[in-house]
């Protein structure tokens, strides 16, 4: 009897064996800060979903888009690091889906700082949009709320401001979003109309100011 279940006995022994001297392929645990900044990134994909989904459409053929940051709901004069990383999101997701967008920020030249920058967008300026009939621009609201941001898009005619597509997006606060949306009163690349800080601003310019 001792004879017929040793050789099982040593075919476990050495599983075993071979068992602890493998590598071991545990996954990394995620970190909460880093699954947050996923999921703010397919949230914007979302968005970028819900405008371009009838692509492609006549509606939209020969419009060039031109993202400006997003502002807050309740004060249109001021971004915010996620108004402002929304925007740049949306260069990234239109321009996958083959839809042209324009960076209208280029200065001409290339700033060369010796040993800090090579700058190529500019800080301040005002663009003309006004009678471009190829110019859609992107602009998009939040409004933060106790536990959620609630985000609205809209891709809008330059030349007469009609709405060509919208987009909205319920975003839990979480500690990565409520940071953004709150660090700063900087704005940064904003639809301009109205009377600012910065002197009023001219009917048909998307103004450029430096953000923070």
């Amino acid at each position: 009897m001792r004879n017929v279940h040793y050789p099982l006995l040593l075919c476990l022994l050495l599983a075993a064996i071979i068992a602890g001297c493998s590598p071991k392929q545990t996954l990394p645990p995620q970190d909460p800060g880093y699954v947050d900044a996923v999921e703010l990134k397919l949230k914007c994909r979302e968005l970028a979903d819900q405008m371009l989904s009838t692509v492609p459409n006549s509606a939209l053929q020969g419009f060039v888009a031109m993202p400006t940051s997003f502002v807050n709901e309740n004060n249109t004069n001021q971004s915010s690091p996620l108004g402002r990383l929304m925007a740049e999101s949306m260069y990234y997701e239109f321009n996958q889906r083959g839809f042209p967008t324009r960076e209208y920020r280029l200065t001409g030249n290339i700033k060369v700082e010796g040993g800090k920058n090579d700058l190529a967008l500019v800080a301040n300026q005002l663009v003309p949009t006004k009678g471009q009939k190829w110019a859609a621009l992107l602009v998009g609201t939040y409004y933060v709320d106790k536990d959620a941001t609630f985000v609205n898009a809209r891709l809008v005619r330059a030349s007469d401001g009609l709405v060509l597509r919208t987009a909205q997006l319920v975003l839990p606060n979480t500690p990565v979003i409520a940071r953004m949306a709150m660090a700063g009163s900087g704005s940064s690349t904003l639809n301009a109309p109205q009377k600012t800080a910065n002197g009023p601003g001219t009917a048909g310019t998307i103004r450029i100011v430096q953000g923070n």
